[in-house]
């Protein structure tokens, strides 16, 4: 529960630049297409973490499986977001296409961070298995 609440803070922080960071935006209806597609985002990740919280306990192949074609789904959303965003702005705001790009690579640290275990644990056995083969 605990690593879902950073995709909250990190959607907070990033709904506060929005908002606090006049250069950003180029007017109000902006800041709210903006907050949309960052409340998107957020979304996404955590339903994305949900799944791959669950497939942590499964085989490294079907975890690989499972992580990769989620992590596909989520770039294609991600980018199909941003490229709506930019035909609904009326304004080309190269600035806040910037920042969903850099928005969407936040969510996907906060994602590495919750499947890192399950990557040390499986580095771990396959250095055991070298190691016991010399």
């Amino acid at each position: 529960m605990k690593s879902y609440l950073n995709f909250v803070y990190a959607l907070i922080a990033q709904l506060a630049i929005v908002w606090l960071v006049p250069a950003l935006t180029k007017g109000m209806e902006d800041k709210i297409i903006l907050s949309a597609v960052l409340i998107i985002f957020c979304a996404i990740f955590i339903l994305g973490a949900r799944k791959i919280s669950h497939s942590l306990k499964v085989s490294q192949s079907q975890f690989n499986a499972k992580y990769f074609g989620s992590m596909g789904l989520r770039i294609v959303v991600a980018l199909f977001s941003i490229a709506i965003y930019l035909k609904i702005s009326t304004i080309v705001n190269k600035a806040g296409a910037i920042f969903l790009l850099i928005s969407y690579f936040v969510y996907m640290g906060f994602e590495i961070k919750i499947i890192l275990h399950k990557l040390r644990l499986d580095s771990e056995k396959s250095q055991n298995t070298d190691d016991a083969r010399k």
